[in-house]
């Protein structure tokens, strides 16, 4: 099948609906809000990356014993992510969670969007338990 196609922003739709990028070397992303947090989503070739801040870490001028208690839960989260998912700390101290998804192009709508509607189904019980700790 070649990539003749409708443009629909950075896709092709091809002949039997299926989608495929107009530019591997900028790769589309898109970004949205889910329960307050902001989650981004880059689409390359052969793998998707998806990720959002679930929270952020009290700095070190707040209450002490909440900032214990924080990274005491920080330390234990890649324990409870599912596995291939990735937990940052960032700069400015919030706590970030990223996962890739393999997939391939040219791909279906449906192909595209079930990935991230995973991650944020598998995400809110970790984003409930870092609110229930007050890293909301």
């Amino acid at each position: 099948m070649t990539a003749i196609g409708v443009p629909l922003g950075p896709f092709l739709v091809l002949e039997n609906g299926s989608l495929a990028l107009r530019h591997t070397h900028n790769p589309p992303n898109y970004s949205f809000t889910w329960r307050d947090r902001r989650f981004g989503v880059s689409i390359h070739q052969d793998r998707m990356v998806l990720g959002g801040a679930v929270g952020r870490l009290p700095s070190t001028s707040s209450d002490g014993s909440q900032r214990q208690r924080a990274t005491a839960l920080l330390r234990a989260l890649p324990r409870a992510l599912p596995e291939g998912w990735r937990l940052q700390l960032l700069p400015d101290h919030r706590i970030r969670i990223e996962a890739e998804h393999v997939m391939h192009m040219p791909s279906t709508a449906s192909a595209l969007i079930t990935p991230v509607v995973r991650l944020l189904l598998r995400a809110a019980p970790l984003m409930d338990l870092v609110t229930e700790c007050g890293l909301g």
